[in-house]
């Protein structure tokens, strides 16, 4: 779900279609033969606010929020080059969020559909016989009893590798942004929910995030030669019509990577504990049978390693039920009658 929403976001920024160009500054007239220029150099080097245009009357202390004149030489600049990149870190976090279900896919090997190759149906297959049945028992109980730790070690590798990857997705776009991601969320969320204030007693906490980390409006400035030579440097305003979509979508994926955050945590926690106890195990696979004992159940648990219960227990997520519960059955007596003969 991840990768698809994070793919649908990069064709959104992308695309001209909706959104035009992304960048355009505006001239003192309308037959500045240089705006493509402007544009592509505001673009390519950066555009900026000013924090001391953050506070005051918007259109009479500031054109607009973050743009207005210089108070003094060392008034603080806020810099955004980011949306140069937006496309392509969207598509990397795309690539690093596929990468724990790529790795699973080889290093399970398609092992779960052969053993469960045309047991899924609804309806009873006649494939289910004497022989695929014996198949199955012998493959889980006698050729590979505690065969498949490995196996179901790279599993849990792989929910591990989730959380690292959204925790550390998280502190990345944290320095992409230049620390604005980390309560970026949060801010915009206490803003759309805290009393509006007159706007000459608003100071820069007040100001909507939005705003803040992705203006609509913002200034540039470059360098060129007049007719006669002299140096002149051209002040430009430049709206961002990206920003309106960037800003939601880093809002939507603040509150999904902290929801993923949580999620992750709980699947790790919940596989130790159900590596580590047996009974948890037991309780899992009662929940997918019907009319079967619990003491035959144990017995299998207690027989199998949480490896071989883990391919079990995926196997009856892969079954028909009536097939699942034969070959639980099927376990249970070959246990028994290898208890015997020993």
């Amino acid at each position: 779900m991840t990768v698809i929403m994070l793919l649908v976001f990069t064709l959104l920024v992308t695309s001209k279609q909706f959104f035009g160009e992304p960048i355009h500054c505006m001239s003192d007239s309308d037959k500045d033969n240089d705006r493509d220029a402007v544009n592509s150099y505001c673009w390519i080097y950066g555009t900026y606010t000013l924090r001391s245009r953050f506070t005051g009357i918007e259109g009479k202390n500031m054109a607009y929020i973050g743009v207005g004149p210089n108070i003094a030489e060392n008034d603080e600049q806020i810099k955004h080059t980011y949306y140069q990149w937006v496309c392509f870190v969207l598509l990397g976090q795309a690539v690093m969020f596929y990468t724990p279900r790529y790795l699973w896919k080889i290093w399970e090997g398609g092992r779960l559909k052969a053993l469960a190759a045309d047991l899924g149906s609804p309806v009873v297959s006649k494939d289910w016989s004497d022989f695929r049945r014996g198949e199955l028992v012998s493959y889980l109980h006698y050729t590979n009893l505690y065969t498949h730790n490995m196996y179901a070690l790279r599993y849990a590798f792989c929910e591990l590798l989730n959380l690292v990857n959204v925790v550390g997705q998280i502190f990345l776009l944290d320095i992409f942004l230049g620390g604005a991601f980390r309560n970026y969320g949060a801010a915009v969320a206490a803003f759309t929910h805290i009393p509006r204030v007159p706007a000459d007693m608003m100071d820069f906490g007040s100001v909507n995030p939005m705003d803040q980390y992705f203006p609509k409006l913002t200034k540039c400035w470059l360098r060129s030669y007049g007719p006669s030579g002299s140096l002149q440097i051209k002040d430009r305003l430049c709206v961002l019509p990206l920003n309106i979509v960037n800003e939601k979508i880093f809002v939507i994926l603040w509150f999904w990577l902290i929801a993923l955050v949580l999620v992750s945590t709980l699947a790790i926690l919940f596989r130790v504990l159900v590596f580590s106890l047996p009974p948890l195990r037991t309780m899992m696979t009662m929940g997918q049978l019907r009319n079967v004992k619990r003491s035959l159940v144990s017995r299998i648990v207690r027989k199998f390693g949480f490896g071989d219960w883990f391919i079990l227990y995926l196997l009856g997520k892969n079954m028909n039920p009536i097939i699942y519960r034969d070959l639980i059955i099927e376990l249970s007596k070959a246990i028994d009658h290898k208890t015997v003969m020993v």
